[in-house]
């Protein structure tokens, strides 16, 4: 039997999530979800370059030399590219562990590469229309202006540049829409957990939902809801 073409199961994962991650299950593709989680990584290295372009640091001491000023700079940039590209990358590999080896816990039988990877990385789809969204609240943001002194550090420079852009609604707008992206996207999870590990729908919930409700507990803390 011919599985569902590529573009099928990108329309699937939306009008019927259960039987296309049965189909992705069954027939992994692991280029597939490559692709789709690389998209997304790309997208999150625009996020961040979009929000980090308002603000600008200034060196204000006369007669100074430029050098600590490029220091930072440069660290910024590596910084937003970790943050942005890597770090999706890396998390998509351990939350797909995370999420198989509690599986196991339960009696699931998928295995980690290709078919969990596939499965999860597809999941990472609903985040793409999240992020996309959020890139365009962050071209609204504030502009900023941090003053570099011989006394700043780098620590205290970024406290203060995210603390502004952090404040602005448009920030917290975007935090929000992302973190809905999360959820939604483990709800999709839920039937790739099912499918893939050969679970029952309540203990594919359980799988995905006690790491998701870890990770909305620290969300909201560290954003001082809770």
């Amino acid at each position: 039997m011919i599985g569902m073409s590529f573009v099928d199961r990108i329309i699937g994962v939306f009008a019927n999530p259960d039987k296309t991650m049965g189909d992705i299950a069954d027939k992994p593709h692991i280029q597939e979800a490559l692709l789709i989680v690389g998209v997304y990584a790309v997208l999150g290295l625009v996020s961040s370059y979009v929000s980090s372009s308002h603000i600008t640091f200034v060196y204000s001491i006369a007669g100074s030399s430029q050098s600590r000023l490029q220091t930072i700079q440069t660290i910024s940039v590596i910084i937003r590219f970790i943050d942005g590209f890597i770090a999706p990358l890396i998390l998509w590999l351990v939350i797909t562990g995370i999420l198989h080896g509690f599986a196991m816990l339960f009696g699931g039988k998928g295995k980690y590469y290709p078919q969990m990877l596939t499965a999860l990385g597809y999941t990472d789809v609903i985040k793409i229309i999240a992020i996309i969204i959020t890139i365009l609240l962050y071209t609204q943001l504030p502009n900023v202006t941090v003053d570099i002194t011989s006394t700043n550090t780098f620590a205290i420079i970024s406290s203060v540049s995210a603390t502004a852009i952090t404040q602005s609604i448009y920030h917290k707008a975007g935090s929000i829409i992302m973190l809905l992206g999360v959820i939604a996207s483990s709800l999709l999870g839920v039937f790739a957990i099912k499918n893939g590990e050969k679970l029952t729908l309540t203990k594919s919930a359980i799988v995905v939902g006690v790491p998701l409700l870890i990770y909305l507990i620290i969300e909201l803390f560290s954003h001082g809801i809770i």
